[in-house]
């Protein structure tokens, strides 16, 4: 038998290797029902995603996550293409600068799965051809900058080479003392991590090092990203999460508290929970915030306090995150 692809980019095939149970399942759950075929944000699905979606407990909050539905078409008020003010914050093709001294970096468009709900689904991206060099020239004339953080699109997709030319460039810059990756790799595509895993353990003799994983539901997490989430740690990573508060996905506080303790058994420190930025055809996954603070005074009643994450939403040309 043939062996399914790492990534799955058609639907169909998607389903099919997932198996008629789960075709079922779909055809039987609400937010589920009304998939899309041929969404107009393309689908993308990674096998080891697939797999902890057969994995899982509740394999409909898994497939919620990353299964097109046609409320995505629905035309909200509120609901905008830059939901987080990230264009008018461009310094240039590739560097976001929102707050004092720190710099975002737009590392590539790539990612290892389209988040039905992701707040840049409708960003112009682009893959910035020699981005070393671009970020290089940048950081030259803005020696202020302490912290930079990696974003995009999933900054651990770039080849090792071109992720450690970036870094080398980045090192290059006394001012840059931490270093920040945002990945939701450890939990879609391990294998690429691994092969990032001999960079990335000798990374803290440069700079203090955070990786930030989004974690939204304790079924994506297993022993693969237990493995990365060790190595990481003991190589000296400081290990943070955040998630987006999800309807239909973790809005029950007993998902969170499960999502909290399962992080933190795994050397990761249960940081934001973000309500949902205001993207274009993301509306039907918002949770209120009257639920979103009930949710936390809940989970607050059954764990430690540094195990409750900061419930947190961006807003556009605000200079920090903002308390719900």
């Amino acid at each position: 038998m043939e062996q399914a692809p790492l990534v799955f980019t058609q639907i169909s095939d998607f389903l099919e290797y997932l198996g008629p149970d789960f075709k079922a399942l779909i055809a039987n759950t609400p937010y589920l029902a009304n998939t899309d075929l041929t969404p107009t944000f393309p689908f993308c699905c990674s096998r080891h995603y697939a797999d902890l979606i057969k994995q899982a407990k509740n394999p409909a909050a898994l497939l919620r996550e990353v299964l097109p539905t046609k409320e995505e078409y629905l035309d909200v008020p509120g609901f905008t293409d830059d939901p987080v003010g990230d264009i008018p914050a461009g310094k240039n093709e590739c560097v976001i600068q929102k707050y004092e001294k720190r710099a975002l970096i737009m590392t590539t468009a790539t990612c290892g799965v389209r988040c039905r709900f992701c707040f840049r689904r409708n960003y112009p991206f682009q893959n910035t051809p020699s981005i070393d060099v671009m970020v290089g020239s940048w950081l030259d004339t803005h020696s202020d900058v302490w912290e930079v953080i990696l974003s995009g699109g999933d900054p651990l997709t770039l080849s090792p080479t071109a992720f450690q030319n970036l870094i080398e460039t980045i090192s290059d810059h006394s001012s840059v003392t931490t270093l920040r990756i945002h990945s939701r790799l450890p939990v879609m595509r391990p294998d690429l991590v691994e092969k990032h895993f001999e960079f990335l353990r000798d990374m803290p003799a440069r700079f203090d090092c955070v990786l930030v994983s989004h974690v939204d539901h304790p079924d994506e997490l297993d022993e693969e990203s237990m493995n990365i989430f060790g190595q990481l740690k003991y190589s000296g990573w400081t290990l943070l999460n955040q998630s987006v508060l999800l309807k239909g996905v973790n809005d029950s506080a007993d998902t969170l508290e499960k999502l909290s303790r399962k992080l933190f058994e795994q050397g990761v420190l249960p940081y934001y929970l973000h309500q949902l930025d205001h993207a274009k055809g993301v509306a039907h996954y918002e949770v209120s915030d009257e639920k979103a603070k009930s949710l936390i005074e809940e989970i607050r009643t059954k764990l430690p306090g540094y195990q409750v994450p900061k419930l947190v939403r961006e807003i556009a040309g605000e200079k920090s995150k903002t308390p719900v």
